[in-house]
């Protein structure tokens, strides 16, 4: 499997990246795992993508990539809200969701042509309404 990205085009949009070119290609093939996922359960073909659809799946996967690289930061990857005391030498972090896992914002989908309801419900499923009955 190919990435929908290259490192080069992962460097042109997030520079100044501090981990090996081998853990951002890891990072890269797994956000385009995700990706092919989402399309392949919608029913839409990527094999041979236009040139809108070629870059938004190169966008997209950069972008996944990027919340998945580990970073260097007195922070662990992930945190929504980090909490410290002096005295007590206490230190709490609250994550937003599991490290490393890659995973599509709405916006992604949005821009990979998957969004909006998949089905769809009728409220009245089992209620007769006017011009069901058999009289």
């Amino acid at each position: 499997m190919q990435a929908f990205a290259t490192i080069e085009q992962y460097d042109a949009r997030y520079p100044n990246r501090v981990v090996a070119d081998e853990v951002l290609e890891e990072c890269l093939l797994s956000a385009t795992a995700t990706i092919m996922n989402a399309l392949n359960s919608r029913g839409i073909d990527y094999e041979n993508p236009d040139e809108l659809m070629a870059f938004n799946l190169m966008d997209v996967c950069r972008s996944v990539a990027n919340r998945i690289v580990p970073t260097e930061s007195a922070y662990p990857q992930g945190i929504t809200q980090a909490s410290m005391s002096a005295v007590g030498f206490t230190e709490a972090y609250t994550f937003g969701s599991s490290y490393g896992v890659a995973k599509l914002l709405p916006g992604e989908l949005k821009q990979l042509g998957i969004s909006g309801a998949i089905g769809f419900a009728r409220p009245s499923y089992g209620i007769l309404e006017r011009g069901d009955d058999a009289d």
